[in-house]
């Protein structure tokens, strides 16, 4: 099970970023977590090198620059001192660069962060969509990305729901789910959609005594345990219960043995996306998925299915991109 104790926070100072403060402290609190606040500030390129040719004594990195990363530090300060405890808190960080979600993603990746936490739309986003920034985070990003908005009770995570094609890929967030589930005691409902056309039904071998759904669960449930085994997750395992679609994952790594609730839906629809949409308000509180599915590398940035559903979903979303030896291997 994934451990997360480094959670890194950007924010662009708008209102709608405070969201992520609360939640990432509430992480935190729960998992004795450290918190680093940053701020990315745009490089202006093309305006500094118009100053220069009309000669204008102005020298961006020398007068403007050092001004504004002051700035920036000394108001994530008081973010920091007004938003996370202190046992929580760690630094404030100001880099100045001309593509922010570039920026944040490299940054988290190449510090050792196991979480990025995000408001789902900052200070220039659509209502309808996600905002720009937080979208290509989640795209760049090979640490999961957590995008979180003022519906989401920090005390509220009870359901998470996993979608799942019945990949390896579609899997590799499960690690990150069970860490959720186990911190605030919440259950996964693994939830598969039974797409009119190109369906993972079309390769089962049919039993003659089972309906289509009650053999998609039992190869679901089949395909869990493989991933399990194959990426040595020897300490956690799929107890079957005694009523199909209702079993337990059983943590029996570390002191104390854990059991975390999974239940298994399978929806039928014309497309994947549209009923994850219209499933997940009223049944989740969370949507936990990878960010590539069957398809592996075909879907370079984002599968076709994640990309939609974290753009148009309106409820908290956290994205996982598969290990780069997992996407080789299902390529």
């Amino acid at each position: 099970m994934m451990e997360i104790k480094k959670i890194l926070v950007p924010t662009d100072f708008s209102d709608e970023a405070i969201s992520a403060y609360t939640h990432a402290q509430e992480l935190a609190s729960k998992l004795g977590a450290r918190v680093d606040m940053i701020h990315i500030v745009p490089t202006l390129k093309y305006f500094s090198e118009s100053i220069n040719k009309l000669g204008v004594p102005l020298n961006f990195d020398e007068d403007l620059y050092p001004h504004v990363k002051d700035g920036a530090q000394h108001r994530l300060k008081g973010f920091m001192a007004d938003y996370l405890k202190e046992e929580n808190k760690g630094d404030a960080l100001v880099r100045i660069e001309r593509k922010p979600s570039k920026a944040i993603a490299e940054f988290a990746s190449d510090n050792g962060y196991d979480l990025v936490v995000m408001a789902a739309r900052g200070e220039h986003s659509s209502d309808l969509l996600r905002g720009s920034i937080t979208e290509k985070v989640i795209r760049y990003s090979a640490v999961p990305v957590f995008t979180v908005d003022n519906r989401l009770k920090p005390e509220g995570i009870k359901n998470i729901l996993l979608p799942t094609d019945a990949s390896s890929l579609s899997f590799a967030c499960l690690p990150v789910a069970l860490a959720l589930a186990d911190t605030y005691g919440a259950r996964i409902t693994l939830f598969h959609v039974l797409e009119l056309y190109g369906t993972l039904s079309e390769s089962l071998e049919r039993n003659p005594g089972n309906t289509e759904e009650s053999d998609l669960y039992q190869a679901i449930l089949e395909k869990l345990t493989e991933y399990l085994s194959e990426t040595g997750q020897d300490g956690i395992t799929v107890q079957r219960g005694d009523r199909e679609f209702e079993d337990q994952i059983l943590i029996t790594e570390g002191v104390n043995p854990k059991a975390i609730q999974l239940n298994t839906v399978i929806a039928k629809g014309l497309s994947a996306h549209y009923e994850i949409e219209n499933y997940a308000p009223d049944n989740a509180d969370l949507i936990v998925m990878t960010t590539h599915g069957h398809s592996g590398l075909a879907h370079f940035f984002l599968g076709s299915t994640t990309e939609k559903v974290a753009q148009h979903v309106d409820m908290p979303v956290l994205t996982v991109k598969p290990a780069g030896k997992e996407l080789k291997k299902a390529d």
